[in-house]
């Protein structure tokens, strides 16, 4: 074999050894994780809960780790509410928020402001205003009850009294019902009609007044009076009795 050719054979191995040299080392790197950013909850977030950017952290993963759907960002979620709890350390996955009318937060107590509660209590029109109540309208409470008053001797007599139990209250729902009426005319001929009449009322109150107003329901009888909607001061008020008719 002359040197021209052992020269050409050499270049040959040497040009394949090179090639899969690089072939290899292409492999090893295409095999190595790659560093990504990835959104996770700092601590539990209960579902249904707006998604702030406190309760966000953000980490580095590998790509192998990363889970479908899993946000980059938090711009992505910040705003956002929770469908089921995300726990803390958990990564945020964008098919588990949701925006705020998804029927996942549409339900009444994400409307419950915080620290409050809500009562419901059964109404007539005379105790609501004549059926005039609209949601969002404030009311005062006033209740009338029966006391007894100690006397002599050990005897004792009772009295009937009415005083405010809650001013400026927000009502919250409203429950109708359809009355239907049968009236008969002079000639003899009946007709039927129907109307809508509110038959409960809902409202925003605190869980000490809710106490209240629910024995006072039971206890005695409630009426609502409908306040101003500009009017925002609550007055001094007394007990109302037989005795301060007397004095008026």
């Amino acid at each position: 074999m002359d040197t021209a050719r052992v020269k050409i054979l050499a270049l040959f191995c040497a040009l394949v050894t090179a090639l899969m040299a690089f072939y290899y080392i292409q492999q090893n790197e295409a095999e190595k994780p790659v560093a990504v950013t990835v959104v996770k909850a700092a601590y539990n977030i209960p579902a249904g809960t707006r998604i702030t950017s406190d309760m966000l952290s953000t980490s580095q993963t590998t790509d192998s780790e990363l889970l479908m759907n899993a946000a980059r960002d938090a711009a992505e979620v910040v705003g956002k509410f929770a469908d089921v709890e995300i726990y803390a350390g958990e990564q945020v996955l964008l098919n588990r928020v949701v925006d705020q009318g998804s029927s996942a937060v549409n339900s009444f107590s994400y409307k419950v402001p915080a620290g409050m509660r809500t009562v419901t209590i059964s109404i007539s029109d005379t105790s609501s205003v004549a059926g005039l109540l609209q949601v969002g309208d404030h009311v005062d409470i006033l209740s009338t009850y029966s006391r007894e008053i100690p006397g002599e001797n050990g005897a004792s007599s009772s009295e009937s009294v009415t005083k405010y139990i809650a001013e400026n209250i927000e009502i919250a729902a409203l429950d109708r019902s359809i009355v239907r009426q049968t009236e008969e005319s002079e000639t003899g001929e009946t007709s039927s009609s129907q109307e809508v009449a509110y038959t409960t009322v809902t409202m925003f109150v605190s869980p000490e007044l809710a106490q209240a107003i629910v024995w006072d329901s039971q206890n005695g009888s409630v009426v609502l009076t409908l306040r101003s909607p500009g009017e925002t001061g609550n007055p001094e008020h007394t007990e109302f009795t037989a005795k301060s008719m007397d004095e008026m």
